[in-house]
């Protein structure tokens, strides 16, 4: 009995002093990893990034489960433009603390660098659905929002939920320049011209730089409302900056022949316009166009012929622009020829169907 006592008694000596031993291991291995993290945080600090990753690679090795190294390690890397290495230890971080803000944008903002962009998508609808809104305000969580609702707009199928997310990305935070391309280009496909204006100037304000775009969508947009005016101011702030643009050219000059208004000014526009493009149908047509206004059918019949050698532009258009300039130099016949081939591109084309059946244009 006494002897059993005594192994007892030595047992329970030996397990304290093993449990003493494990405790100063303990404390010296928590002490030695702050110290390594105090030396990383220094090099980093000090812009030492060689230095800083060989110190939290270190640490790494015994903080497995430790966040913070692995972010500074991926930072490390990162700065050191060793992004194979700063993004598998990003992806550490963010495993181990998926609902720190930091940790997600710096491990999305490397899977975009790397052009992955659905698990950067993916990385970030995640930080979105922890958000607690304290980072409502700061430019990363406005840029990670932006993010994601344009890649929802980018995804959607359908125009007016491509439209709906791009609002949502511009309302908020600043608007990019490329952001209020898309969201203007999708108001016009959506045929929804007031909007059309009113983001092309709010762009305007925001990026003057933008001028040279903004303003030939203005000018096709006011002409589309009925604001003739405000349509060939546009125009023209448009070719006070790039006389050239053959967008402006074509369109403003043609809106001024069916308006039949300014015919002088539309045939300078239209002149120069094809002697950039002299084998472009439409541009020719619109050439075409303008003399038949001015009532120079010859030269109208010479540009369309042209026109209509351009096999790639050919359309229902041209061929009923050609009829009508034969019709008024008095060859009928081949107006009403070229009004059918007009008919055959374009079966519900109602204004050709009547110039055949009346062997004329109609006067209105």
């Amino acid at each position: 009995m006494r002897k059993l006592t005594c192994l007892l008694l030595l047992l329970c000596g030996f397990l304290q002093v093993s449990a003493q031993v494990s405790a100063q291991k303990e404390a010296q291995s928590e002490s030695s990893s702050e110290s390594l993290m105090v030396d990383g945080m220094r090099a980093y600090m000090k812009e030492d990034f060689g230095e800083a990753i060989l110190v939290f690679e270190k640490l790494a090795k015994v903080q497995t489960q430790e966040p913070a190294v692995f972010y500074y390690l991926a930072k490390s890397y990162l700065a050191d433009k060793q992004l194979t290495s700063a993004r598998a230890n990003a992806e550490k971080a963010n495993s181990l603390s998926p609902y720190s803000f930091d940790y997600g944008v710096l491990y999305g903002d490397l899977l975009l660098a790397n052009k992955d962009y659905k698990k950067a998508l993916d990385c970030f609808e995640k930080l979105l659905a922890y958000d607690d809104h304290r980072f409502d305000n700061e430019p990363d969580m406005i840029r990670v929002k932006q993010f994601v609702y344009l890649s929802k707009g980018d995804e959607a199928k359908d125009l007016a939920d491509k439209n709906k997310f791009y609002l949502q990305a511009a309302d908020i935070g600043p608007v990019q320049e490329e952001l209020w391309v898309r969201i203007i280009q999708l108001d016009w496909e959506l045929n929804r011209k007031e909007q059309v204006v009113a983001h092309a100037l709010e762009a305007l304000d925001n990026y003057s730089r933008m001028a040279p775009w903004v303003y030939p969508i203005l000018g096709d947009a006011y002409q589309a409302l009925g604001n003739n005016a405000a349509s060939d101011e546009a125009f023209e702030k448009a070719l006070a900056i790039n006389p050239k643009d053959d967008h402006v050219l074509n369109n403003y000059s043609y809106f001024l022949s069916i308006r039949k208004e300014k015919l002088v000014l539309a045939d300078s526009l239209s002149a120069r316009l094809v002697v950039d493009h002299p084998k472009n149908g439409t541009y020719l047509d619109t050439r075409a166009w303008v003399l038949f206004e001015l009532k120079r059918y010859a030269e109208a019949r010479v540009a369309m012929e042209t026109a209509l050698k351009d096999r790639e532009n050919v359309s229902a258009t041209l061929w009923e622009h050609y009829g009508d300039v034969l019709f008024r130099l008095r060859q009928v016949d081949k107006a009403v020829e070229a009004w059918k081939e007009a008919l055959r591109l374009d079966p519900k084309r109602e204004s050709v169907d009547k110039k055949i059946q009346m062997r004329q244009i109609p006067e209105n």
